[in-house]
C-alpha cells in the first residue's frame, strides 16, 4: 500500500521554503520503496527544476526524517 508523508525544509541558494512529498510502501512490519515523490513551492511541483546536488541533499534528509518520524510516533500513522 502507498502512502505519502510531508515535511517544510529549505532549499537553494536564497534557503526557499519548500514542501516535500516523501512516498513509501508499507506492509504492515517496516516501511520500503522510500523515496521523493514530489517538492512543492509557491504551489507548484518544482522536482524537476532542481540540481542533482539538490535533489540528493533533500533525498538524503528526508530519509533522516522520515527514520526520525517512524521512531517518534505511532507505527499505525506511518
Amino acid at each position: 500500500m502507498e502512502k505519502t508523508w510531508e515535511f517544510d525544509t529549505t532549499t537553494g541558494e536564497g534557503s526557499e521554503i519548500v514542501t516535500v512529498v516523501y512516498e513509501y510502501e508499507n506492509d504492515g512490519e517496516t516501511t520500503y520503496n522510500e523515496s521523493i515523490k514530489e517538492v512543492w513551492f509557491n504551489g507548484r511541483n518544482v522536482t524537476g527544476l532542481l540540481s542533482f546536488e539538490q535533489y540528493q541533499d533533500l533525498e538524503m534528509e528526508a530519509a533522516m526524517r522520515f527514520q526520525h518520524h517512524k521512531l517518534n510516533y505511532k507505527q499505525e500513522d506511518v
